[in-house]
């Protein structure tokens, strides 16, 4: 499951991020220590240089036996004579500057007798006190530890030096360095890594299962839609997340679908309805032809019947095609003005054999990208429709402006509740069913305005008479 995978995935990403984190940030504090503990070791070595030199000798008290001053920082010198003042090894002297050595390497036998004390006094309980008896608790009393060493004694402790000469001798001074507090460190993350480990991949599981049951349910609402349950909707009533957001769009398309089904039913309704009166026409004049003195009327009649049914499948395969965008190859440069001057001038005389006025008027005429022929018989449709259905001694104009053409009329209009279906194709009025026309007209507007890109409304007067369409197209 595609959710439980993703959220397993988040969560171990979270791990070895949180890891690699971990470790970087072990780097840079440990990298901080090293140069904290450099400075302290420079700035003891400056204090300590400086009061030789004023004293202009090495006093047998400036060092003692023990392994750390007050400071936390522990020295010794070496005389001109050879003697070693502090618990050092001679060897420790060998180097200038900054060094790292390991214990053995710096400290003398009964120093790291006194260093392995500390370390056992470390590693007891903070709460219980030591023992009151033995070298190490007394040693420890007696001020041996001056300072809390924040270390285990069983990391792998090196030593941080820094030596120099002084007056005619040498100095060296010394700290812990920090490399077992970059083993706690890590330490530490990585066990922080492993508790957090479980609580990461349970939560990122509950958040992993939510998603695949959300899923799933858009998955099984999948299934219904196909079975035919198209009022079904998935999205909830408030979008939260893409998941939502998924939803909400499958819907819009079950919408549509929905919309496009019943579109075609009533599609496939207007059509067995409107081929019946043609078909019983034919089948009248067939019937009357026979045993009939003059059958030419007849045959002339029931050709003419069949010429209306195919002129409606050619129409309704014009439409098909429009709608399938397979004629934008054609599109060429076309004048609105010059396609507009054209129809009008075909069309007034038809208006006015019909008792009917038809005007134009221009301004600033746009050039489109176009199919010239689908834009005079989209603009022909239009004004057929208004001449068929405007009534005698309608007033019908052509108004172009721009990209924006409108064909208005003062006829009767679209009563409220059949304008949302007038565009369908095979859709009539009930009052128009008695007229010439097989409803394709607005249809074939609505798909020439759609392959066009263009946008197609239809506007209405108050009192719901007269009705305006206009077509805006985008211009180039």
């Amino acid at each position: 499951m595609s959710a439980l995978r993703q959220a397993i995935a988040l969560s171990l990403a979270f791990l070895v991020l949180l890891t690699l984190g971990g470790l970087l940030l072990d780097d840079v504090i440990t990298e901080e220590f090293r140069a904290e503990t450099e400075e302290a070791l420079r700035e003891e070595y400056q204090r300590i240089s400086d009061r030789l030199t004023r004293e202009g000798r090495f006093p047998e008290e400036i060092v003692t036996a023990e392994v750390f001053s007050d400071s936390g920082v522990g020295y010794a010198v070496l005389r001109a004579d050879g003697k070693v003042l502090g618990p050092v090894l001679r060897g420790a002297f060998d180097s200038q500057g900054f060094d790292i050595l390991e214990a053995e390497a710096l400290f003398q036998p009964k120093a790291l007798e006194t260093l392995d004390r500390i370390f056992d006094l470390i590693d007891e309980d903070d709460e219980e006190e030591p023992s009151d008896s033995g070298p190490a608790a007394e040693e420890a009393a007696a001020g041996q530890l001056a300072f809390d060493v924040a270390f285990e004694s069983e990391a792998d402790l090196g030593w941080r030096i820094y030596s120099g000469a002084v007056l005619d001798g040498h100095l060296v001074v010394y700290a812990p360095g920090v490399s077992a507090f970059g083993s706690d460190l890590t330490s530490v993350i990585l066990v922080f890594v492993v508790i957090l480990s479980l609580p990461a991949l349970i939560i990122g599981l509950i958040f992993g299962i939510r998603a695949q049951r959300r899923l799933n349910r858009i998955g099984a609402g999948f299934d219904r839609i196909a079975d035919g349950e198209l009022d079904l909707r998935l999205a909830p009533k408030v979008i939260r997340d893409d998941i939502d957001e998924l939803a909400a769009r499958i819907d819009g398309a079950t919408e549509r679908l929905q919309a496009s089904i019943r579109q075609m039913s009533d599609f496939s309704a207007n059509i067995a309805h409107d081929l019946r009166t043609p078909l019983t026409r034919l089948r009248l004049h067939l019937d009357q032809a026979d045993g009939a003195e003059d059958q030419t009327a007849h045959r002339e009649a029931a050709i003419e019947q069949m010429d209306d049914i195919i002129a409606i499948f050619g129409a309704i395969q014009r439409i098909a095609r429009m709608q399938s965008q397979g004629r934008r190859d054609g599109f060429a440069a076309v004048d609105l003005g010059v396609v507009v001057e054209q129809v009008h001038e075909i069309y007034e005389a038809v208006a006015q054999d019909a008792g009917q006025s038809l005007s134009c008027r221009i301004t600033n005429a746009a050039t489109i990208h176009a199919d010239r022929s689908l834009i005079m018989q989209l603009l022909a449709n239009l004004i057929e429709n208004a001449i068929r259905h405007a009534g005698e001694g309608a007033r019908i104009a052509i108004d172009l402006s721009g990209s924006r053409l409108a064909v208005t009329d003062d006829g009767p209009g679209i009563p409220e509740a059949e304008r949302g279906r007038v565009l369908d194709p095979l859709y009539r009025l009930d009052r128009s069913r008695n007229t010439a026309g097989a409803g394709l007209g607005l249809a074939m507007v609505k798909a020439i305005a759609e392959l066009h890109e263009a946008e197609l409304a239809l506007m209405y007067t108050a009192g719901e008479r007269g009705l305006r369409i206009e077509v805006r197209f985008p211009q180039p």
